[in-house]
C-alpha cells in the first residue's frame, strides 16, 4: 500500500518517501511471492523443473528466474510446454510479507483440477513421466562446468534485465538440465510480484 503526504507518496510500512524499487513496495505490499525447489540428479538429460499456469486475469506475473547447480546444467524458461498433469508434487508458495496472511499467488498447479496458490515441482522420474516437451524456449543458459558449483539467472545480472512479465492464462516450466553424467544438485528459485498495470 502507498499514501501521500503534501503530494509525496510514502510507503505506508516503512513512511519511506516512494523511491524504493517497485518491486521492494510490491514486497510491503503483499503483492510479491516466492517458490522454489532442490533436486539431486546423476545422469546427462535429468531434469529439475518448477512450473504452473498463470492466472486468467490482467493482474501479470513479473518473475525472476535463478538456477544453480554443481556440473554442468542448462536452465531455461518455456512457455506453453506440453506436460502431463498429476505427475508432480504440489509446491508450496510463500507470500514475501511473512506477516501477511491474506494475499496469495493467483498461480495454479499441474493438475487435473489445478490447485490455486500451488505451483508444481519435478525430481528427474517425474519429469520423464510428465513426458516434458518444450515448445517455445524464451531464454536459455549453460551454468556449471565440470562439478564446479554455479548460478544463473535467466535474463539478465540484474532484477531490471532479468525479470520476464508472464502471458496471462498460459503454462510455463523452468527447467534445470543435467548436460553431462556428473552427480549435480540442482536448485531452482522463483520471485515474482502481481501487479495490474495503471490506465
Amino acid at each position: 500500500m502507498s499514501g501521500s503526504t503534501s503530494g509525496v507518496n510514502i510507503d505506508t510500512a516503512t513512511y519511506a518517501a516512494m523511491t524504493i524499487e517497485y518491486e521492494h513496495h510490491e514486497i510491503h505490499s503483499g503483492s510479491s511471492f516466492a517458490c522454489h525447489y532442490e533436486n539431486f540428479c546423476t545422469n546427462a538429460g535429468e531434469q529439475t523443473v518448477i512450473a504452473f499456469n498463470t492466472p486468467n486475469t490482467t493482474k501479470w506475473l513479473h518473475i525472476v528466474a535463478v538456477g544453480s547447480c554443481t556440473a554442468v546444467t542448462r536452465f531455461s524458461i518455456v512457455e506453453n510446454p506440453t506436460i502431463d498433469n498429476d505427475e508432480g508434487t504440489q509446491l508450496t508458495i510463500y507470500n514475501r510479507d511473512r506477516n501477511e496472511t491474506t494475499k496469495t499467488s493467483g498461480v495454479t498447479s499441474i493438475e487435473s483440477t489445478p490447485v490455486a496458490n500451488k505451483a508444481t515441482s519435478f525430481n528427474e522420474a517425474q519429469a520423464e513421466n510428465a513426458n516434458i516437451t518444450e515448445t517455445t524456449q524464451l531464454d536459455s543458459i549453460i551454468i556449471g562446468s565440470g562439478g564446479a558449483g554455479a548460478s544463473g539467472g535467466i535474463g539478465g545480472s540484474a532484477r531490471a534485465g532479468a525479470e520476464w512479465i508472464l502471458k496471462q492464462n498460459t503454462q510455463y516450466a523452468f527447467i534445470a538440465e543435467s548436460m553431462d553424467a556428473n552427480n549435480n544438485y540442482h536448485t531452482i528459485e522463483l520471485t515474482w510480484y502481481e501487479h495490474t498495470n495503471k490506465e
